[in-house]
């Protein structure tokens, strides 16, 4: 889900030489996009210097590399006096880290990951909901997906076409329960391929709540319980001490969604 003034910033100088120095250090996806830009630009010959800022807690699937490696990009390329589309964007950024999330796209779309293109635009509507975000394994350094096998088989296909039919029902609809509950089956069907530590106990906190539905990350540790926008965080008091007594961390609520056009595909 969307969550506003969640992003990275960062500065790029270019100098001579092929050699990418990164501040803060171990930002090695982010240092990738800079090498990689400065090729795609035919800057063969210059390296530099880039630094970066972001808030994003890294680790738990929240998108802080995309974050990073977009920021990343769009630097190099106004320090060498370009600028990139989405589209070139998104190769780029494959390029760099294998596979992105859709950041550098304006509204909804279908994506795929891998190889950088879009598949579908769902317009510009995304739904409104109080989001609770929960670590379920606080201090793990999350998990490499990429090093995982692509789940295949004719019954993970069917469950997944059919998934994807909804979701594209329901941003047509502009139908942020319909919305909840794909997350929330989407959730259940990744557990085959990736379990997360206390689903089930997060699946019954769920139900038990009124939670409209449960997402979690593809790659990380961070689950959200998905609630009604009208929710007033204060009322769910007693909901966060059940989770931290599960072992989980809670990372407080944000607000999700803005308003726009009808998804289309």
């Amino acid at each position: 889900m969307p969550v506003p003034d969640a992003g990275s910033e960062a500065h790029f100088r270019l100098a001579p030489g092929r050699q990418i120095e990164v501040h803060p250090a171990g930002k090695l996806k982010a240092a990738s996009a800079a090498r990689v830009a400065l090729d795609s630009l035919g800057a063969t010959a210059f390296g530099g210097v880039l630094r970066l800022r972001c808030p994003i807690p890294i680790g738990l699937g929240l998108g802080s590399s995309t974050s990073d490696v977009l920021a990343t990009l769009r630097a190099v390329c106004a320090a060498w006096g370009r600028q990139a589309d989405a589209d070139m964007l998104a190769r780029l950024a494959v390029r760099a880290e294998l596979a992105s999330d859709p950041l550098m796209f304006d509204g909804t779309v279908l994506f795929a990951q891998r190889d950088g293109r879009v598949l579908e635009h769902w317009g510009h509507w995304s739904p409104e909901f109080l989001l609770l975000s929960v670590d379920t394994q606080p201090h793990s350094r999350g998990r490499d997906t990429l090093r995982l096998p692509v789940p295949r088989g004719a019954d993970m296909l069917a469950n997944y076409t059919g998934l994807l039919q909804q979701a594209r029902a329901a941003f047509q609809a502009q139908d942020p329960a319909a919305i909840a509950a794909v997350a929330t089956r989407s959730a259940e069907l990744h557990q085959s391929t990736v379990p997360m530590r206390g689903f089930d106990a997060l699946r019954a906190l769920r139900s038990a709540s009124g939670a409209l539905g449960l997402q979690i990350a593809h790659s990380g540790t961070v689950a959200g319980l998905l609630f009604h926008p009208q929710t007033e965080p204060r009322t769910l008091e007693p909901l966060l001490g059940r989770i931290r007594s599960l072992g989980m961390a809670t990372l407080g609520f944000s607000r999700t969604g803005h308003h726009g056009s009808p998804a289309s595909a």
